[in-house]
């Protein structure tokens, strides 16, 4: 496994400044309390599945980031003296060459703010120094947001197939 990057950028959002950062294994118990945060229709259009919170796998896994084939990248704020997770993004490779799925997923109350664009456009970032060129996502239809949010950084979303339970995304990394 190799080390992701060091990654830091800033985002100021009605006087709050928010971190955007590289995943990090320390960042275990915020990225467990960030799910456990998220409503029950954000893990589902998340996690494609009914999800209480994540498991034992799921974190370490999530927080332990094998760079080149993976990045995540998240969203913090402080909150006193703690750090708060508000957002995250990742990329895994996929079987097909120079291909790499992507998903996020950002805090309720901070949805419609632009953390969602900023991460994905970091990470498409990132993937490309790694030398990923294109980036596709599966999405499920009702998840209006996302797919808003995929039209307005230039994705193109075409159905995916023969089933109707999810939308393909994919875009080519500039």
């Amino acid at each position: 496994m190799s080390k992701p990057p060091d990654y830091t950028d800033f985002l100021d959002i009605d006087g709050t400044r928010i971190t955007i950062r590289t995943m990090h294994p320390e960042d275990r118990d915020i990225e467990e309390q960030f799910v456990r945060r998220l409503t029950p229709a954000s893990k589902y259009y998340r996690f494609h599945a009914a999800l209480r919170e994540l498991t034992e796998y799921m974190l370490d896994h999530f927080t332990n980031v094998n760079y080149p084939v993976e990045m995540a990248l998240i969203a913090t704020i402080r909150d006193g003296d703690a750090e708060q997770e508000i957002g995250v993004a990742r990329y895994v490779l996929t079987q097909a060459p120079d291909t790499a799925e992507i998903a996020v997923v950002v805090s309720d109350e901070w949805q419609g703010k632009g953390i969602g664009g900023k991460l994905l456009k970091d990470l498409r970032d990132l993937a490309h120094q790694a030398g990923i060129r294109h980036l596709e996502a599966r999405v499920l239809p009702d998840n209006r947001r996302m797919l808003e949010l995929a039209q307005d950084l230039g994705f193109r979303i075409k159905p995916r197939g023969e089933d109707f339970s999810a939308v393909e995304l994919g875009k080519d990394v500039d």
